[in-house]
């Protein structure tokens, strides 16, 4: 016996272990109060801090763009999930917690979704492709793990080749999967439903694919009729929902921000409250703003939804809160609405990889913002929100028709606690137009004490004239992988900062 050894410890984890835990590991950083609280969130204005400003004004800090590192690190753990069912020592062991191919298949599609996510947040990154050899993928060659060379510098790969991999990845990956044996044993996304995991990958492959279709309609069509015909999410039952534990220890991160580390930074965001109200942003005229940059859509319709999506304040009004120029000038506000009680009282809440709802409106979009499909979309948010039949049937009878701005309007109310899906909507678009622009004027209104808050949007990056278009690389690359993160820097229209555009951005 090896005396370092710990007698008491299992000398294996079952690979089913290792992917929930990975999984809770992705979410977590993904959905927390930093990169999607402070990021995500603020930026898409769903909410707003309420004790700090910096980040809803674009200074991120250095902790959240390194992010990326945990990032990495759970992609090379879905990648030894995907050793050790190859690997013969270890295959047979694997097998205990679900057919090989099928837990092989269920991390490349993470690994999709992750570099996904990884390539729309900061553009060229270093990537890792299970079924490409292309020699600029050079992440997570390890020498004696699959590969002849340990790679301590990668390349940086770039947007375009990674978005085709992963295009190409979710088409395997859904091929490889067989539904007549078992998936991961307990999953905690689809409990081993290998169907439902399939659906998923279509139907992200359907997202990646519209995000391209403005650089690369050939490719995008292709993958669109493609993950159509192959079978995208045809219900709320397929959602991609990571749902946590009722522990306070394993519960959702937000549960955690306010009711275990006793947090309380954020409220819902006054634009986003706006909308949900039907009503239009105003500007220091203290007159309803019905035309100009940025008009309500759904004037004068009061959005069930803002029930689940926010909470009264104190004095029992849905107020949203400001984007503040400072520590001090949050502290001078009180009355804010609080995110929704599912999202913040509720241990076991799920974080949505993707839904229903987000298939229709794509739908809808790619078939001339055809009216079925946006009605389904509408009806399906609510229904997964639980909003009462007979609210959802008024509220679809009262929006105006399908049209594009319609259509990505209601995408984005949908996406709500998804931020960086509506971040990516935003910048492929330029929707939703109910958001406060940086340098305009506007106006909250108190009221219990019947008066005008006048605000002024003013970020503390000074050449941004929109929402940022990206995330700064983080610092360390500078050392650690200074000439590859150079060359990917260089080839950024302005540069490594957040107003330089992504390659699939033409909006």
């Amino acid at each position: 016996m090896d005396y370092m050894d710990n007698p008491n410890a299992p000398s294996s984890v079952p690979t089913a272990a290792l992917f929930n835990n990975n999984m809770k590991r992705v979410v977590d950083a993904t959905q927390d109060t930093w990169f999607s609280g402070r990021f995500t969130y603020a930026t898409m204005q769903f909410w707003q801090q309420s004790e700090y400003g910096d980040e809803d004004r674009y200074v991120y800090r250095e902790s959240m763009r390194q992010t990326q590192n945990t990032f990495y690190e759970v992609a090379e753990n879905f990648r030894e999930i995907i050793r050790l069912n190859e690997d013969e020592t270890t295959k047979a062991a694997a097998a205990a917690s679900g057919d090989n191919q099928n837990q092989i298949a269920t991390c490349r599609i993470m690994l999709a979704w992750l570099f996904n996510l990884m390539v729309d947040t900061w553009g060229d990154i270093p990537y890792y492709s299970y079924g490409s050899d292309d020699p600029d993928f050079q992440a997570l060659r390890v020498a004696g793990y699959g590969d002849d060379e340990t790679v301590l510098s990668p390349v940086y790969a770039t947007q375009a080749k990674i978005i085709e991999d992963i295009l190409n990845e979710l088409d395997e990956a859904a091929d490889q999967l067989d539904a007549s044996k078992p998936g991961i044993a307990g999953d905690n996304v689809f409990n081993g439903d290998v169907a439902k995991w399939e659906k998923f990958a279509q139907s992200l492959r359907l997202r990646i694919a519209n995000k391209i279709s403005g650089v690369n309609s050939s490719l995008a069509s292709t993958h669109i009729n493609d993950a159509i015909a192959s079978g995208v999410f045809t219900s709320n039952a397929d959602n991609a929902m990571f749902e946590y534990e009722s522990s306070d220890k394993n519960a959702s991160p937000m549960y955690r921000a306010w009711n275990v580390d006793n947090r309380s930074d954020f409220a819902v965001g006054h634009s986003f409250i706006t909308l949900l109200k039907g009503e239009n942003l105003v500007d220091h005229s203290h007159t309803d703003v019905t035309t100009g940059a940025n008009p309500n859509p759904f004037q004068g319709i009061m959005d069930p939804r803002i029930h689940k999506y926010a909470q009264k304040n104190k004095n029992g009004d849905y107020v949203g809160m400001f984007i503040s120029e400072s520590s001090a000038d949050a502290a001078t506000f009180s009355i804010e609405s609080l995110p929704g009680t599912a999202i913040i009282e509720t241990p076991n809440y799920a974080e949505t990889l993707m839904e229903y709802a987000e298939v229709c409106f794509i739908q809808s979009e790619i078939n001339g913002w055809d009216q079925t499909w946006y009605e389904k979309g509408i009806r399906a948010s609510m229904e997964k929100w639980g909003v009462a039949d007979a609210d959802i049937d008024a509220y679809i009878a009262a929006v105006p028709a399908a049209s594009m701005e319609t259509v990505l309007t209601q995408n984005y109310i949908a996406l709500y606690m998804q931020g960086h899906t509506a971040w990516m909507n935003y910048r492929r678009t330029g929707y939703p137009k109910t958001l406060i622009q940086p340098y305009s004027e506007y106006s909250v209104y108190d009221p219990t004490a019947d008066t005008w808050l006048d605000k002024v949007f003013t970020p503390l990056v000074e050449e941004v004239d929109d929402l940022p278009y990206r995330m700064r690389y983080p610092a360390q690359e500078q050392t650690l992988n200074g000439a590859n993160r150079k060359v990917a820097a260089d080839a950024l229209s302005n540069g490594d900062v957040i107003y330089s555009k992504l390659w699939w951005d033409v909006n």
